[in-house]
C-alpha cells in the first residue's frame, strides 16, 4: 500500500503542476498574447513554444508520467474497483490522458506546429483564427485538467487502508 500512496502522490503532484501551467496560461499567458499585433504574436508565441518543447524534463515528461503512473494502482487495486478510491482514480485518469493528453496532442500541437511555420516577419492573413483556436481548445482542456486534479486530491482521502 506504500508504493500505491507514493505513486498517486507523484501522479496527483504531476497532474497538478499542468494545471497551474494551464492556469498560468489562462489567466496571464494568453490575455497579453491577445493584446500583440501580428508580427508581435508570431514572434512571442513560437519563442514559447521552442521554450516549452525544448526542455526535455519540462512538460512533456512530467504530463506522461502523470498519464501512466495512474495506471499502477488501477491494475493493482483492480479488485477493489468499486471503491471511491479507485473510481475516482480512474475517473481522474480518463479526465488527464483524453482530455489534456489526447486531446493537446491532436488538437492544441498541430496549431503549436503551423505557428512555428510562420514568417514572423509576414504572418498569414489568417493569424487571428489559429490564435482563436488555440485559446477555445486551451479554455475546455484547462477546467478537464483542474476536475483531474480535484479527482485524484479526492481519491487520496479515499485511499484503502493497509
Amino acid at each position: 500500500m506504500r508504493s500505491i500512496r507514493l505513486v498517486h502522490l507523484l501522479f496527483t503532484f504531476g497532474i497538478g503542476l499542468f494545471a497551474g501551467l494551464l492556469y498560468t496560461f489562462e489567466q496571464g499567458v494568453i490575455p497579453t498574447l491577445n493584446t500583440l499585433n501580428a508580427p508581435e504574436y508570431a514572434k512571442v508565441e513560437q519563442t514559447l513554444i521552442r521554450s516549452l518543447d525544448a526542455f526535455p524534463t519540462g512538460v512533456i515528461v512530467v504530463a506522461s508520467l502523470s498519464m501512466l503512473l495512474p495506471l499502477y494502482p488501477l491494475v493493482r487495486l483492480w479488485g477493489e474497483r468499486r471503491t471511491a478510491y479507485w473510481r475516482l482514480t480512474a475517473l481522474g485518469w480518463a479526465l488527464f490522458f483524453f482530455g489534456v493528453g489526447i486531446f493537446t496532442i491532436a488538437l492544441n500541437v498541430p496549431i503549436n506546429n503551423t505557428v512555428l511555420t510562420w514568417d514572423p516577419a509576414a504572418p498569414p492573413a489568417d493569424w487571428e483564427t489559429a490564435r482563436s483556436a488555440w485559446n477555445t481548445l486551451n479554455a475546455i482542456r484547462t477546467p478537464i485538467n483542474y476536475l483531474s486534479f480535484l479527482c485524484m486530491i479526492w481519491a487520496a482521502f479515499e485511499l484503502p487502508k493497509p
